[in-house]
């Protein structure tokens, strides 16, 4: 947000009671008089930016996860239905807000945004992919609004307790709309998002020891899958597929690829990592319920270690 605004772009900043939290205290304090503060009223923050949006601003929403795509849910429908596209920076997702509890974990944020037109739900998997995406989402809403189009509302989730700076090295950086292969593999494929990408890291060199290769995928833009890069890797291996995300596997990033692939004629072989229809609870750290809720590398090895078979 601080980097688009030093470009000269209009982004403004609207809370809901938690920049602090989020981390847009930042651009608070580095942009001063380009924030305002709603309260605890997530539905008028949302509101507000299209609003804003509709009068030539580059608004951002930002608030837990959880309460961003409950509360804000209908705003952001309206948001693209009214042509005022917002980005949304809301952190805590899945199961990275341990200690609060069931109530604080969003478990279903992909499905609650991801069908909505005009809105891309982006999955952040460190804090380096965040800035270089977020950045690039105010670019491409400055060129559409003086191209005189519409324009698309991103909405990004992002982690706070497992939540890397950097994950691999990145020789192309961090190109919009596209997936990365973050390692190579001939056996299996897994392709992970969010705070699960170092996990599915994890559960690939558990793979190795036991002499099984498998490609590790980070795959950010979860509604629109880059078929391009994912497609022929899967292929390479197969078809077989595990998909490891923080969020439910009913209307996940797991459910979406695998319809997508079938829809493009791959044969795919899946096996599906996430929630399986239950509430979070309350723990220490985000890494204790992923293990409680068979989640983890370990997890995810065996899936993989299955479809091998």
């Amino acid at each position: 947000m601080t980097r688009a605004a030093e470009e000269g772009l209009p982004v403004v900043s609207i809370s809901a009671d938690l920049p602090g939290s989020t981390g847009v205290a930042a651009f608070q304090k580095a942009v001063p008089g380009r924030s305002f503060d709603v309260g605890v009223a997530e539905a008028n923050m949302v509101s507000t930016c299209t609003g804003l949006a509709k009068t030539g601003f580059l608004p951002v929403a930002d608030t837990f996860s959880q309460f961003g795509i409950t509360k804000g849910n209908l705003p952001i429908i309206m948001a693209a239905l009214s042509q005022g596209p917002v980005v949304g920076a809301f952190t805590h997702a899945g199961f990275q807000d341990a200690a609060d509890g069931a109530s604080h974990e969003a478990t279903t944020y992909f499905a609650a945004v991801s069908s909505i037109p005009h809105t891309l739900a982006i999955a952040a998997s460190c804090s380096e992919q965040a800035d270089a995406l977020m950045l690039e989402a105010f670019r491409r809403l400055a060129n559409e609004r003086q191209a005189g189009q519409d324009g698309e509302s991103a909405i990004f989730f992002a982690g706070r307790e497992d939540f890397p700076s950097r994950i691999g090295e990145r020789p192309n950086g961090y190109p919009w709309g596209k997936a990365e292969v973050l390692r190579k593999g001939k056996d299996v494929v897994i392709v992970a998002c969010g705070p699960m990408v170092p996990l599915a890291l994890e559960a690939a060199e558990l793979l190795a020891k036991g002499g099984k290769q498998a490609a590790v995928i980070d795959s950010p833009f979860v509604n629109r899958p880059d078929l391009a890069t994912i497609r022929p890797v899967v292929a390479e291996v197969g078809g077989k597929l595990v998909t490891a995300e923080d969020h439910q596997i009913v209307g996940g990033m797991g459910a979406m690829l695998v319809h997508a692939l079938n829809l493009a004629g791959v044969d795919v072989r899946s096996a599906a990592i996430g929630m399986k229809g239950e509430f979070g609870r309350s723990a220490y750290s985000a890494r204790e319920l992923y293990e409680h809720f068979g989640m983890g590398p370990k997890d995810i090895a065996a899936a993989a270690q299955k479809l091998c078979r």
